[in-house]
């Protein structure tokens, strides 16, 4: 484990969303968050960012809180984007 990695943490309104993925969704998601998580750095410093990820037809919105070092889902939505 990264000793500078950000933790990911989920708000309580995003579990029920997350509760509403297939498995395999969800299981990617939540690796994509740790992906992130242990990617950032200190040096992308504004005290918060938030970012789209977008997981098969799922688009996860986290913020970045370099303060508090963690990766924080916010909302879990269906995409309405067609390609």
């Amino acid at each position: 484990m990264n000793p500078t990695a950000y933790t990911v943490e989920i708000d309580p309104s995003a579990w029920s969303q997350l509760a509403l993925l297939r498995g395999d969704t969800y299981r990617r998601v939540r690796e994509a968050l740790s992906n992130v998580a242990s990617a950032v750095t200190p040096a992308e410093m504004s005290s918060q960012a938030r970012f789209p990820l977008v997981v098969d037809d799922t688009v996860a919105h986290y913020d970045v809180d370099h303060l508090r070092r963690r990766v924080l889902l916010r909302e879990v939505v269906p995409s309405t984007q067609q390609l």
